[in-house]
């Protein structure tokens, strides 16, 4: 195929059975998928045999921008292109029969699990146990489900100290119990669910295996034992399962990923043939010899891959030092205003660092400079509090068990309904042996309710059954929900808020939520367009980040950035103890281990590999610690680069001590005084 270099084309013209395509940084990984799927449809595979997986709807969508161009709208429309946990849906949803839901299931995001573990916390009697943070709790169930270990099945750990594990045992029950009462999922059941399904069942697996005659699989080096296990349960009998991956880039072991997906993929798959790809069409050759270097020196690198730059030479790397964090944040918002003068523009530049923390004092000088920047990693739309409040009454109508959503409408709008008329209800619901919601519609048969809230119970409930009769009645689909929330109070609620500006954002952000279901029933892949189908496509992108557009410099975290690639990049704090980060190191930590630190030293690569024409690398000497200076030592992976590729310099100048510093240093120039 024209355009296409050796590898790219032995990947591209790969016949039947396994592949593994090893795509380095910038290398042209979704050229290599799209023409390969190209070929299969000029080679007869129907397009609905074809099965595209990526970790995120984005990418999924941009697949399938660039099939259309390659092979034509229509066709492009036909073809499976999703992430796993959508495809996930899909199963589950067709196989309604097997799954024991009736195929009507709300999907929980992450905010709503949490709001499961928190009340599973609440109910435990144990001292001390409501203070630990579900977030963590929760991140140990979910990689438990993962591992495909139910409830009773976590080996006990007695030598453990971790209260946290302990912890997780007792909620992981409860947990589960909760979601099931509400006919609910989490995002790990979207995935281990199907596995169980088709393990179990050899005449659904075959169905499936059938029909999906080609799976492709992108970043699989960050796939996880499940998702692995949903890849060989669908291989037909010819094993045409193409993955495409880096385990230089495994940079999410802390989530579940699994590097040795890609490390051992020919264990999983035997008689796989394996593509390198190593010709880089992003950076400039210094950068590629700063990340070459680096990544090098990782004793575990099994698959040892050399980048080459098709761009050819350019800037040397800058490695800067300075002072200190203060120091740091100051220089790189007075380069990148330097940098405007040389026609770069602000969106042309991201600063990357390790840890959020960082990024305040960079934001402070670039505001102070009138430099216009994004925080990228933050609120992301969806998770906005007033469309999870239109999207919670949506998914009441839908599933009236859905006890999270329900009481987070309950009042509001206001509707007279305090704490005390909660607190009857759930007694009430707990002597009947009913649940909450069953509570709520029974509201007249529950003692003590004040009038008030009475009424705006059953308002409520009016509503939610007026609204699930006209869904069921209308293809209407957007005018129905546009009724609904004008009806229970939520749009004027929103308008006539006090705080001017900030209310007319959130109505807006409400309209965002109504435009989205527009789209959904206009979209020629919702076969048949339901308000269930809406929500559970919402909920699989509620974990996605919205990038807002504009002339604006980049702030991000490493991990926000994978994926991403800007002209000038600022990688920022490199300094043992930040990069890598602390607790891989800390000899104190007792749960960290040499993969930890070799899985930083990849989130390094990954931070260089973002930048195309020029990388700057920043690191402080010093910082202030409990009111005095402390030395920083510079960061490991600046070990062993090459000089050729590096030019240094430092920074004249003594450590400012700023803000909240200067109060430390002032307490403690008063302890001695006294």
């Amino acid at each position: 195929m024209p355009g296409l270099n050796p590898s790219q084309k032995r990947a591209v013209e790969h016949g039947d059975g396994p592949l593994l395509v090893l795509a380095g940084a910038g290398s042209g990984k979704t050229r290599v998928i799209t023409h390969r799927i190209a070929r299969l449809l000029d080679r007869g595979t129907a397009p609905e045999a074809i099965l595209a997986v990526s970790f995120t709807n984005k990418a999924a969508g941009e697949m399938r921008m660039r099939m259309a161009a390659l092979v034509g709208a229509d066709l492009a429309a036909r073809l499976g292109m999703s992430t796993f946990h959508s495809f996930g849906v899909r199963l589950l949803t067709e196989e309604k029969s097997a799954t024991g839901f009736g195929g009507r299931f709300t999907i929980f995001d992450q905010g709503d699990a949490l709001g499961v573990v928190r009340e599973s916390l609440l109910r435990l009697r144990r001292s001390g146990i409501r203070r630990l943070d579900p977030a963590a709790i929760h991140a140990r169930i979910s990689l438990w489900k993962n591992r495909f270990l139910g409830p009773d099945d976590v080996p006990e750990t007695p030598d453990s100290d971790d209260e946290y594990d302990g912890a997780a045992r007792e909620v992981y029950p409860r947990y589960e119990a909760r979601l099931r009462a509400m006919s609910a999922l989490d995002f790990d059941d979207l995935v281990v669910l199907p596995v169980r399904l088709l393990a179990g069942d050899a005449r659904l697996r075959g169905k499936w295996q059938k029909r999906i005659r080609h799976l492709l699989v992108d970043e699989f080096q960050d796939t996880n034992r499940a998702q692995l296990e949903l890849c060989k349960l669908l291989a037909n009998e010819k094993r045409n399962v193409c993955v495409v991956g880096d385990d230089d880039q495994s940079i999410y072991g802390w989530r579940g990923a699994d590097v040795s997906n890609v490390i051992e993929f020919e264990s999983h798959f035997p008689g796989a043939r394996v593509v390198a790809l190593e010709d880089n069409y992003r950076s400039r050759a210094p950068i590629l010899a700063v990340a070459n270097a680096a990544i090098a020196q990782s004793p575990r690198r099994l698959r040892p891959k050399t980048l080459r730059a098709a761009r050819g030479e350019g800037d040397r790397v800058r490695l800067v030092v300075l002072s200190d964090p203060p120091a740091e944040a100051k220089w790189v918002a007075k380069e990148t205003l330097r940098l405007r003068g040389e026609g770069i523009r602000p969106r042309d530049v991201a600063v990357l660092y390790r840890s959020s923390v960082l990024a305040r004092g960079v934001e402070e000088e670039l505001r102070a400079l009138g430099v216009p920047y994004r925080v990228f990693g933050g609120t992301q739309i969806f998770d906005k509090k007033e469309i999870k409040d239109a999207a919670a009454y949506l998914r009441s109508v839908v599933n009236p068990k859905d006890e999270i959503s329900l009481r987070r409408i309950l009042n509001y709008p206001a509707r007279g309904i305090g704490e005390t008329t909660v607190e009857r209800v759930e007694a009430f619901a707990k002597s009947r042996k009913a649940t909450f919601a069953d509570a709520v519609a029974s509201i007249d048969d529950v003692q003590g309710i004040p009038d008030a809230a009475r009424s705006g119970a059953r308002a409520l409930q009016g509503a939610l059954s007026e609204a699930r009769s006209a869904f069921r009645r209308s293809r209407a689909l957007t005018d129905v929900a546009r009724t609904l929330l004008q009806k229970v109070g939520l749009v004027a609620a929103l308008r006539d808020a006090a705080d001017g500006g900030s209310s007319a954002r959130r109505e807006e952000n409400v309209e965002f939520l109504l435009g989205a279901l527009a789209r959904y029933e206009r979209s020629e892949s919702a076969e048949k367009p339901s308000i269930l189908g809406f929500l559970q496509r919402i909920t699989t992108d509620s974990n996605e980040e919205v990038v807002e557009k504009g002339d604006v410099v980049t702030l991000s975290t490493l991990h926000a950035a994978k994926g991403l690639e800007f002209g000038v990049v600022f990688l920022i704090g490199c300094v043992e103890g930040v990069l890598p980060h602390a607790r891989t190191v800390d000899p104190r930590v007792t749960d960290a281990a040499p993969t930890d630190v070799e899985e930083e030293r990849r989130l390094f690569y990954v931070g260089v590999t973002r930048a195309r024409d020029r990388l700057y690398v920043t690191r402080p000497k010093a910082k202030l610690l409990r009111g005095r200076l402390a030395a920083q030592a510079p960061s490991r992976f600046l070990d062993g680069l090459p000089e050729a590729a590096i030019d240094v310099h430092e920074e004249a100048g003594e450590a400012v001590a700023e803000g909240a510093e200067v109060a430390a240093l002032a307490r403690e120039f008063l302890s001695r005084m006294q």
